[in-house]
């Protein structure tokens, strides 16, 4: 879970659909160079791409589903299908060795080829932000997935995340400031510490 850091903007709802779709997933092509892709797309229909207030905002919620699709070619399948086709471009132009630039063509080529033949790995991981309450949930636990969600969130939105954590939790409870000075220094404590072996 998250924590939403500043104020809603005033007309939110254009601006919002602006962003999102701006920051919407654009699907991956064999040709491209990238072989990742990420963005946002309903929550629902994770193939579509197209946005509207109706597709994204449930009551005070904006829920959103955070596509990233990857092509993942085994690095041994690869390796046997350059030099494949090292070889096979070596015997039709004569050639006993390659250049560095050829050897980077064959490779780019090779690559395409592959990426023809298969489809990217897709994952689609749920997002819901509570408007009213300032929180957002992002059914991650992935330390990275979730850094790349944060960015692309702040991005979109224009504020800042805080991930919870037991010291944010307790200080979104607002418990005055003697308190948190005294959260400041509380020490993690191990509960099962001298319990016998088993």
């Amino acid at each position: 879970m998250f924590y939403v850091q500043g104020e809603v903007a005033e007309g939110w709802q254009d601006l919002y659909l602006q962003q999102i779709r701006k920051n919407a997933f654009k699907p991956l092509k064999p040709e491209d160079e990238e072989e990742v892709s990420e963005g946002w797309v309903p929550v629902e229909r994770p193939l579509q791409i197209s946005f509207d207030l109706h597709t994204l905002l449930f009551d005070h919620f904006i829920n959103l589903g955070f596509r990233q699709d990857k092509y993942a070619i085994p690095s041994a399948l690869l390796k046997a299908h350059v030099e494949e086709a090292e070889r096979e471009y070596m015997i039709q132009n004569d050639k006993q060795r390659l250049s560095k630039f050829e050897r980077e063509d064959i490779k780019i080529m090779v690559k395409r080829k592959l990426k023809e033949k298969q489809l990217p790995r897709m994952k689609v991981i749920d997002m819901s932000w509570d408007l009213q309450k300032g929180r957002v949930r992002f059914w991650s636990q992935s330390s990275n997935v979730c850094e790349l969600f944060q960015g692309y969130f702040e991005d979109t939105f224009g504020l800042k995340l805080l991930p919870a954590n037991p010291y944010i939790n307790a200080v979104q409870l607002e418990p005055g400031p003697e308190k948190i000075e005294e959260l400041a220094v509380v020490e993690p404590t191990n509960f099962i510490e001298g319990l016998p072996a088993r």
